[in-house]
């Protein structure tokens, strides 16, 4: 974790401000960060809306809860909460409440004045200089750089110290809101001579492959595996890792959505893109696609302009989501039952967790998202293609969000983050600022930046392999390798989370096996190579060339971004089988898998050990693989027979 360094004088523009009075602490600093620039001094008079997040309730049992529903030697694994067995165990007390409003009334802020949200949070509107005299502070508007969107923060701030062990946090102050990112991708396309059709669905003729090699007429897209070198489609994932056809496994009989898959704003799926996929490698119709689920105003399937329309249009904006949809929903039985948590302009990582939990509540104001998701459509697996880095926030925003993901895991929901495509940091540290270099082609140096949520222990985090070159011809039985050539497979130790008890072992024993040991760089250690940190990925799928239509052409995509969704379509399906099993009363005797992590660590003969590539940056050669899990693939990839006689045959 951060340590944060307390000094005797902070310098303001407007003046000097002393340190508070005796028996204040400094709560939060914020580290330069070069992407924002400080613009005007905020008014006194604006009003701010103040959100204090209250700490909740056994969060140091956090690990030890979770494992009683997810460990298979427990006896109450697959006994998963309810959501208000959830919201009950970590609400905050009376007593953190009562002693931060006590605070608030001291400070002339009235009970009168404060609303509370769900026993996890206090919010007030104050005005600026209310609430730089609370908090010891000042605010300014700045701006970012590159979006040019405005916020609002300080650079640190100070409570009382009664209120340590009672706040997590309060907003707005140091946060200047997430950054998300997408995962980088080798974008090539388009793959055939195919040309571009608008707003129509594409039926191959017999005999075409539009994903195959120019020169090749195997047969039929939807089955054939001869060229999964260069372009992998759906058939070769099913063959990689032993899935069964999608027509042939159960349907989803779950009382949630069995897929829920996260985009964020502009970035949206095509419907046409989908039905061009669709008619290419699957025997879906035409117009099959996710249900929708706006949080703060997403919309999707965006329109594209039509054949002579003139209109500009981003048809980068569709990739992403394209790739997420086309490669989960051909995996699985009735795909339109998959949910798209479209999130709205502006909206971030926050609100998304507040329209799942309104115990998570919305840091913004907005608190219109908070437990806005219907309960049928939250997923039993969430998969996530998008990422942050540590550095972009503060320790404690992490630790909450975190905390939120072990909350969905005890409820028994699987949640899947991508690790990123750019090896142990998409964008490496500036030691001198703890933030990443402000220009993100930087690669050469730097200290590792971890990734998040993928650092967070309460998630599955995916790395990416690849289909090796050689030998050739290529047969499914062959093993893979890491990604490490186009998007390299991302992985590495968080700065901010310790090894959960799952991986303790393993954590160890790389250390003193196979932990690389680099010089230091500007007298900083290059990662976090003490052993006790939470290292990621812990599984691995394909993530090289899988072909996708996208912006109405046929594209490679590659990265992370596809290996989460095919990992998604795996533990759906191991879902659905364990739930069509019925007892002598024809009532369901077993639930969704829920947190993945425990049985893997448990049990890694239920993966595909991954042996050869590394994942290279920063001016390093970064983690490679070896026999056991590394900070490269994880623990291996997906075997599905395996993975269904455990889930299905052997866990309650």
């Amino acid at each position: 974790m951060w340590l944060f360094t307390l000094f005797t004088c902070i310098f303001f523009s407007d003046g000097i401000y002393g340190i508070p009075t005796s028996g204040h602490i400094l709560h939060e600093r914020r580290s330069l960060d070069s992407q924002w620039r400080r613009e005007q001094k905020l008014p006194g008079n604006t009003i701010l809306p103040l959100r204090i997040a209250l700490v909740q309730q056994n969060l140091h049992r956090a690990g030890e809860l979770l494992d009683r529903v997810s460990h298979p030697a427990s006896p109450e694994f697959g006994k998963h909460w309810t959501a208000q067995q959830v919201a009950s165990a970590f609400s905050a007390s009376d007593e953190t409440i009562n002693v931060v409003k006590d605070w608030l009334s001291q400070n002339d802020i009235s009970p009168s004045r404060l609303s509370h949200h769900r026993n996890n949070w206090l919010e007030v509107n104050v005005t600026v200089r209310e609430a730089e005299q609370l908090l010891h502070t000042e605010y300014f508007v700045h701006k970012h750089e590159d979006s040019g969107t405005l916020t609002v923060a300080c650079d640190e701030y100070w409570i009382p110290e009664t209120l340590h062990g009672h706040v997590d946090f309060i907003t707005p102050t140091v946060h200047f809101g997430t950054t998300v990112k997408k995962r980088p991708k080798k974008r090539e396309g388009p793959s055939s001579d195919l040309e571009k059709r608008k707003n129509t669905c594409y039926h191959p003729t017999s005999g075409s492959c539009p994903s195959c090699a120019p020169g090749q007429n195997p047969g039929d897209p939807k089955t054939y595996i001869g060229d999964c070198i260069h372009f992998v489609s759906p058939a070769c994932v099913r063959a990689l890792y032993g899935i069964p056809e999608q027509t042939t496994v159960k349907p989803f009989v779950g009382a949630r959505a069995p897929i829920g898959v996260l985009e964020f704003s502009p970035k949206a799926y095509g419907q046409v893109d989908l039905d061009d996929f669709f008619s290419v490698y699957t025997n879906l119709p035409c117009g099959t696609h996710p249900k929708l689920v706006s949080i703060g105003g997403g919309v999707a399937p965006q329109q594209l302009p039509g054949l002579h329309d003139p209109t500009p249009f981003d048809y980068g904006t569709l990739f992403e989501p394209d790739g997420d949809f086309e490669i989960t929903m051909a995996l699985v039985p009735n795909p339109d039952d998959v949910v798209l948590y479209q999130l709205g302009p502006n909206m971030g990582w926050d609100n998304f967790l507040d329209a799942l939990d309104g115990s998570f509540c919305n840091l913004t104001g907005a608190t219109d998202e908070c437990g806005s998701v219907q309960p049928a459509n939250v997923a039993d697996v969430i998969s996530i293609s998008w990422t942050q880095d540590e550095t972009s926030t503060t320790a404690a925003w992490l630790q909450r969000q975190c905390h939120e993901y072990m909350k969905l895991g005890i409820m028994g929901i699987t949640v899947l983050a991508a690790t990123g495509d750019s090896g142990v940091g998409d964008v490496c540290t500036d030691p001198s600022t703890n933030q990443a270099y402000k220009d993100n082609t930087i690669k050469d140096r730097g200290l590792f930046n971890a990734n998040f949520p993928a650092s967070c222990p309460y998630v599955t985090a995916v790395g990416a392999t690849a289909i090796p070159s050689e030998p050739a011809p290529w047969t499914p039985t062959l093993p893979e390798v890491a990604a490490y050539t186009a998007i390299i497979s991302g992985g590495g130790f968080s700065n901010v989370f310790s090894a959960p008890d799952y991986q303790k072992e393993v954590m160890a024993a790389y250390k003193h096996n196979g932990a690389p040991d680099y010089p230091p760089f500007e007298g900083h250690p290059r990662y976090n190579n003490s052993g006790v940190a939470r290292g990621y990925p812990d599984i691995s799928a394909n993530g090289f060339k899988f072909s996708v239509y996208s912006g109405e052409q046929s594209q490679n995509f590659s990265g992370t971004s596809g290996s989460a969704p095919i990992l998604a379509g795996v533990i759906a399906l191991i879902n659905a089988e364990r739930q069509a099993m019925k007892d002598a009363s024809g009532q369901p005797v077993k639930g969704s898998v829920g947190f993945i992590n425990p049985v893997m660590y448990a049990h890694p003969e239920i993966l595909n050990d991954i042996l050869v590539g590394d994942n290279h940056g920063c001016g390093t050669g970064g983690f490679s693989c070896q026999a056991g899990w590394d900070p490269v693939t994880g623990l291996g990839t997906p075997n599905y027979a395996k993975m269904k006689e455990l889930w299905v045959d052997q866990l309650p």
